[in-house]
């Protein structure tokens, strides 16, 4: 499988197959190298992290694996180099590991996501193997926004329970899970769109939203140019409007120009569901 190396060219298209506003979100954020490197940094659990050098973090076309991995447009996968200590010491064949990282926002967790991640690595596996490259670790990890805290099985051993003696015969994976809806705000650190994405996320069925939101609007409008904020805008407020009870139409562009002077592009998709929205 090849690697991608931050070529545009096997990147994806921004909006290709994305369905709801909570994918669009967490897309825009995730396409951003930088944004996605600060991700791993401060919320990849340190065992993790201390063994990857994340300025090689880059993404991977899935598009080249398996089309099941372009049902979940959300999902990511990055490839990223391992410690030279590390690779040494285990003598890797390869330099690289990847990182599958599943974005779930359901209202419930659910235990099929272990069966569903284990899939995806597979696949990743094989393809590796039809194209006769090395086969490579392969992290998963899950980002979570649902309701309730996380309560169903983390590993397979909870999800299919065997004796002791047995599991040494027996495959076993265990998914780290950033909890983003129970997210302490002073770990909510990275870029400023990884931070208003976790805002969102955390607060966007909250009555309260705004204020949580004007703050890191306000940082956000510091970092980024009024022409170059018109998309990530339009993204916002779909997010908003779509999951808010409270922050109406009316409130939210007041807060963006307060920030911006400008609007949802004629045409464009906030701009349709704007006009909706009034009619």
């Amino acid at each position: 499988m090849a690697r991608s190396e931050n070529n545009p060219s096997t990147m994806p298209a921004p909006d290709e197959g994305i369905q709801s506003p909570y994918d669009r979100l967490i897309n825009r954020t995730l396409q951003q190298v930088e944004s996605a490197r600060c991700l791993l940094e401060f919320h990849l659990p340190r065992e993790l992290v201390q063994h990857l050098n994340l300025d090689t973090l880059a993404h991977v076309d899935t598009s080249l694996i398996d089309r099941n991995l372009r049902r979940r447009f959300a999902d990511r996968l990055f490839s990223v180099e391992v410690s030279d200590q590390i690779v040494a010491s285990l003598g890797m064949r390869t330099k690289y590991a990847y990182l599958l990282v599943l974005i779930d926002h359901k209202s419930t967790d659910e235990p099929h996501t272990l069966i569903q991640m284990l899939g995806y690595i597979v696949r990743i596996w094989e393809n590796a193997l039809e194209n006769n490259q090395p086969l490579v670790p392969i992290i998963p990890w899950v980002i979570y926004n649902g309701v309730r805290p996380w309560r169903t099985a983390r590993s397979l051993d909870q999800l299919i329970p065997i004796p002791e003696s047995w599991k040494r015969y027996v495959p076993g994976m265990e998914l780290a899970i950033l909890d983003v809806s129970r997210m302490d705000d002073a770990t909510m650190v990275g870029e400023p769109i990884l931070q208003v994405a976790f805002t969102l996320l955390k607060y966007g069925r909250e009555p309260d939203l705004e204020v949580a939101l004007r703050p890191v609007l306000q940082m956000l409008a510091q970092t980024i140019a009024p022409d170059l904020a018109k998309n990530l805008l339009d993204t916002i407020r779909i997010y908003v409007m779509s999951v808010n009870p409270v922050l109406g139409e009316e409130k939210m562009n007041e807060m963006v120009t307060e920030f911006w002077p400008v609007k949802p592009e004629p045409g464009s998709v906030a701009d349709q569901l704007l006009q909706k929205g009034r009619a």
